[in-house]
Order: C-alpha cells, then structure tokens, then sequence
C-alpha cells in the first residue's frame, strides 16, 4: 500500500519544507515578500484544520489508486522493460501536460458561481496565501485538485517512479503558488510562459484572473491574465536586483 500514505506524506513535506524555510528567511528574502501579510496575520487554525482534512482525503484518495492498482486498472508499471528509457522522462513531461490542461479547465469550472459559492470560496478565504493555505480546500476541491493523479495513472502508461516523481513536482508548485514569496523573481525572459507564485497571489486577490498553474499560455490564450501581472512581474524583478 504505497500511495496511500505517500500522497498526503509528500503534501505535508512540501508545506513544512517551504514553512520552516521561509520562517527563517534572511532579510534580504523581504524584497520578494508579496505581501506583509505573509506568515503573520495570514495563518489561521481554520486553514490548519481545512489542510488536515484535505490532507486525510488524500489519503483515502492514495488508497483508492493503491486498489485501482492491484485491480488493473492504472495502467503504472514498475519494471523497465514495459518502455525505454527514453520514455520515461517523455511520460513525466506528458504528466505535467495533462495536469496543466486539467487544473486550468477545472479552476475555471470552480469559479462558476454555484461551486465557487458552495466548494471553492473555502479556498479563496486565505486572501494572503501561505504554505498551509496550499490545501486548504472544502472537501469537494480536496478531491478535484488531487484527482489528477490517478487519471493520469489510468491514462497515461507511467513508471511509478516517474508517478511518484510527478506528485512530488505537483504538490511542490502548489505550496510555492502560495508560498507568499516570489523566488523566481530573476528567471530568464525565456521562462517567462511558467506562473510564478505573484501569479497565484494575484489570483487570490482578484479571484477572476489567473488559473493557470504551470504554463501562463492558457491565460494568455483564453485573456484571464490579471491586466497587471506581467507589470508586477517586472517590479519585483527589480525589487529582487535592489541592494540596501
């Protein structure tokens, strides 16, 4: 029974790895603070509790898809001889693909107005995001969000190494959209087609704007970037270059 503990293990790493490092950030960490709000009035003992029940229904999610498993009804594989090797890093960017269609189509479909009001306005009550606000979900939302994971599992021939792979990468973006730092301030022009973490931010502000989660094409093909992302962007790129 593999994913049954894995799943909500490597969601609450991810959220106790960004916690702890950015608790004890150096001074200079301030230029790439968000908002002040961050890891002071922003925590609350409701997004706690909130994760801890997301965290448990990844759980029972993982058991589901450790069944699924044993059931032949994923199509993991954990031998090397079922792909080449070649194919193993295809499957995991595959993965991603899948999960950046998926999270940008179903955020959008979280928004329309009977589930935002009765699911997703949970999540958008951390106005300024921080780690533990990363999976503080209505149940509901708990499973759409980590639901990916066994469709890509039952569509997409995948090492479970790679799956395992896949997961970790997944939770990691999501609490570092939430972390409340903007750490890729200084990335290359080049990548600028991926969100950074003022793009979620944002999101959480302005609630109509910004669903995407790897890739910023979907939100500059369907125009739901906020008008000022690209704007602040390049504030804090400079913010990041300012020495005291």
């Amino acid at each position: 029974m593999l994913w049954t503990f894995l799943l909500p293990a490597l969601a609450l790493f991810a959220i106790l790895l960004f916690w702890f490092l950015l608790r004890n950030r150096p001074k200079k960490m301030e230029n790439v603070l968000i908002t002040e709000h961050t890891y002071r009035k922003a925590l609350s003992n409701k997004e706690i509790l909130r994760t801890a029940i997301s965290l448990l229904i990844f759980l029972v999610v993982g058991a589901a898809l450790d069944l699924a498993y044993t059931k032949g009804f994923t199509q993991i594989y954990t031998n090397n001889e079922t792909s080449s090797l070649i194919y193993l890093p295809i499957s995991f960017f595959l993965a991603l693909g899948i999960n950046d269609v998926y999270f940008y189509f179903s955020h959008r479909f979280l928004h329309w107005k009977f589930l935002f009001k009765n699911v997703h306005h949970i999540h958008h009550q951390s106005h300024y995001p921080n780690p533990w606000s990363s999976f503080s979900f209505h149940p509901v939302e708990a499973v759409i969000q980590i639901g990916i994971i066994p469709l890509v599992a039952m569509v997409l021939p995948i090492h479970s190494y790679v799956l395992i792979g896949f997961s970790a990468f997944m939770l990691l973006v999501s609490v570092y959209g939430h972390c409340g730092y903007e750490l890729r301030a200084n990335k290359p022009p080049i990548f600028a087609i991926f969100n950074n973490s003022i793009h979620h931010n944002q999101h959480h502000q302005f609630f109509k704007y910004n669903f995407g989660l790897y890739l910023n094409l979907w939100d500059r093909i369907f125009k739901t970037n906020h008008p000022t992302y690209d704007e602040v962007t390049e504030k804090f790129k400079l913010k990041a270059n300012y020495k005291h």
